[in-house]
């Protein structure tokens, strides 16, 4: 019987602007990384929305096996966020938020949420995810966070960060928390503190790795007829990730060569749209890179 996948994390509006135009829709880190973890194994969604958007949610996820027992409806309008994104260094450009109904979330897991085998903490507060991570029985546990939290909260966010089994960061991420200039050295570091057995490294048009203390796995990015909108790809790498490995049942260092694979896939979705729209509608081929596992003594 394939694991259940818990996630905790934002549902947010998106007013988003790239080289290719301008489009607002319904998204955020929860949103993304359910349609990407639900092609592989149900999942339950936890965090709040705000009344105004509730119909755009229910119907992005309409078709999937997402249970939203955990979706606490507000009466506070949805967290709107605006960005333009720079496709030469591949970070926003500028981006605002106005604030809505995400600080009055009482970071409660479902019942159903809580026994899931899976669980995975969006990028929030870390005294949202320490919340969270005290109601759960999950035997995978995974984060991400985001530089705001790691340049201001740093010790929060590595207490955390060492309560899971991997961790999901972007370069510039993994940088700020560990203060190493090399993406492999900074991982090797994080490894083996506390529970923490491998760091995802999201690395842009450059694919994204997986290291362990013992191993590198390495995925190049999948080449899209259009790069249209990367909001939302680490979400969806992590969502392909741990959605590969629920459905396998499966949380070893050779697991998660196929789940790396499956996450750059589900990535590559992501961005070819703008919004969700490229989740909601991709093929999920996966080959597993056998080729791409060597130790880090390699290096």
């Amino acid at each position: 019987m394939t694991w259940e996948v818990a996630v905790a994390g934002t549902v947010h509006c998106d007013d988003i602007t790239t080289p290719r135009g301008r489009m607002t829709s319904i998204g955020g880190s929860a949103l993304y990384f359910a349609l990407a973890a639900s092609r592989y194994a149900p999942v339950r969604l936890n965090g709040i929305v705000g009344a105004d958007s509730e119909q755009e949610v229910r119907e992005q996820l309409a078709g999937f096996p997402v249970t939203t027992d955990g979706l606490e409806i507000s009466r506070l309008p949805t967290v709107r966020w605006h960005a333009v994104h720079d496709f030469e260094t591949w970070v926003t450009a500028s981006e605002r938020t106005e604030e809505g109904c995400d600080p009055a979330w009482r970071a409660t897991l479902s019942a159903g949420s809580a026994g899931a085998e899976v669980l995975f903490l969006a990028s929030m507060h870390p005294a949202f995810q320490r919340r969270i991570l005290e109601q759960s029985n999950a035997r995978l546990i995974a984060a991400d966070s985001m530089l705001v939290y790691i340049d201001s909260l740093g010790d929060a966010v590595r207490e955390i960060a060492e309560r899971c089994d991997v961790l999901f960061l972007n370069q510039a991420e993994l940088a700020g928390l560990t203060r190493h200039e090399s993406w492999v050295l900074g991982a090797r570091a994080l490894c083996g503190h506390g529970r923490l057995r491998a760091v995802v490294v999201t690395r842009g048009p450059d694919g994204a790795a997986c290291v362990t203390a013992n191993t590198v796995i390495e995925r190049p990015a999948i080449a899209v007829p259009d790069v249209v909108d990367p909001t939302g790809g680490g979400d969806a790498v992590a969502g392909g990730f741990l959605g590969l490995c629920a459905q396998r049942e499966r949380d070893d260092e050779l697991a998660f060569v196929e789940a790396l694979e499956t996450g750059v896939r589900c990535a590559a979705a992501a961005i070819s749209t703008f919004g969700p729209a490229g989740l909601r509608s991709f093929e999920r081929g996966v080959s597993v890179a056998r080729a791409d596992l060597h130790r880090l003594d390699d290096q």
